[in-house]
């Protein structure tokens, strides 16, 4: 009875919530991800290839991007687009079998990985066409 008493009663932390966007809640387990991703995957948009921009924070205005872009027709990519992206990633690994290591890694097959760059796809739209449109010229 000891043992089962002693096993109940250590509790181990999985992950941690580094914050809620809405309903969406992002993990602290998504930071490793997104170091892990973002050495394979490069945006198109220059400010999220900075060095300098915390993961922890990019992932926060990436679920808050994300969340106001909603399904605004607008900010979707077209499939074509998506599997591109998705075939930049798939090839950027030295081996095949390391890409299916990572999905593996990460608890992901490649449909769902299609998901996921649906979603960043539409931040990244989301701020080309908004981002551009807020930084307007001094005004005379």
């Amino acid at each position: 009875m000891w043992l089962l008493w002693a096993h109940l009663a250590h509790a181990e932390l999985v992950d941690g919530i580094l914050d809620v966007v809405g309903d969406r809640i992002v993990p602290r387990s998504d930071v490793a991800f997104e170091a892990d991703f973002t050495a394979h995957d490069r945006s198109p948009l220059a400010p999220l290839q900075d060095p300098t921009y915390p993961l922890e924070q990019r992932l926060i205005d990436y679920a808050i991007l994300r969340e106001l872009a909603g399904d605004i027709e607008i900010y979707k990519p077209s499939s074509a687009d998506v599997r591109a992206r998705w075939e930049r990633f798939r090839g950027s690994w030295p081996h095949p079998e390391d890409h299916l290591a990572f999905l593996a890694q990460w608890g992901l097959d490649d449909e769902q990985l299609l998901g996921f760059l649906y979603s960043r796809l539409v931040v990244e739209r989301y701020i080309a066409r908004n981002a551009v449109s807020a930084v307007a010229p001094d005004a005379p």
